[in-house]
């Protein structure tokens, strides 16, 4: 990077801290290689299709018991109803530090403890982000064509929130962009230097959700997971949506029996 472009980045993050929303740009980030991971199907033997799909999951390891006998699996399919007036849902994303891996079956954004919500008067801090297309929850039985996946935990370390987001095609997502283009540079199962980013634009504007309790979507389908699942999409472009599906491929879960689990509508 040279010394002008230092020189207007460091800039534009005290813009940013003073209250002026920055635009990201590719230059401003550093794609250097400073952590290798090993693929899930190296360290866990699982996929999202073939022999150890997600039919199989369950069966792969005594570990992933819970994929086959759980009786509150994550994803389901998500019917609206009439919302309750009171939504226990604060959301406190601000900018910090981030880095963005390439795990092989999506890219994930590990950030630093700067973003949080709040849920049911409980503070979790903001882990990680994932990414799945098509959308792992469906709406009405219709999948969507992303799903964005928060991740997070209570201070104890013992409870855990994930919030997810859909984005439909329309208007190119310039923040989804710059992931996009950092992930589909970085070699598989490696990790990039951490760069500035603030996670509120991948979140939209109105915070109308569906909760219930359910479990991680991979193995090892852990339950007791807090699922707050936003109703309203944020936008991304048809071209964004192909590079993605590009890398990846399909990376969701099909949905799974509601059993007798109660969603609420808020």
């Amino acid at each position: 990077m040279t010394t002008v472009l230092k020189s207007s980045f460091v800039s534009l993050c005290i813009l940013t801290l003073i209250g002026c929303r920055s635009q990201p740009t590719n230059e401003d980030v550093p794609t250097e290689q400073v952590k290798q991971i090993e693929s899930p199907q190296d360290i866990w033997g699982w996929d999202y299709s073939g022999e150890r799909g997600p039919q199989a999951w369950g069966t792969l390891n005594p570990k992933y018991k819970t994929c086959r006998e759980g009786q509150e699996q994550s994803p389901i399919n998500l019917v609206w109803q009439k919302p309750t007036s009171k939504r226990p849902l604060k959301v406190n994303y601000r900018q910090g530090q981030a880095t963005i891996i390439n795990a092989g079956y999506t890219f994930r954004l590990e950030l630093t403890a700067q973003s949080s919500i709040e849920f049911r008067g409980e503070h979790f801090t903001l882990e990680k982000i994932e990414f799945r297309t098509p959308s792992e929850h469906t709406l009405s039985e219709k999948s969507q064509p992303m799903e964005i996946q928060f991740y997070h935990r209570s201070s104890n370390g013992l409870k855990q929130v994930v919030m997810a987001a859909f984005a439909t095609t329309g208007t190119d997502s310039q923040w989804l962009e710059m992931l996009i283009e950092i992930s589909s540079s970085q070699p598989k199962f490696q990790s990039s230097n951490s760069f500035p980013f603030d996670p509120s634009q991948l979140v939209p504007d109105r915070l109308t959700f569906y909760q219930y309790s359910g479990s991680l979507t991979h193995p090892p389908c852990l339950e007791g997971v807090q699922w707050v699942v936003l109703n309203t999409p944020i936008k991304m472009g048809v071209q964004q949506l192909e590079k993605l599906q590009s890398l990846f491929g399909a990376n969701n879960r099909p949905t799974q029996p509601l059993n007798n689990r109660k969603i609420t509508n808020y």
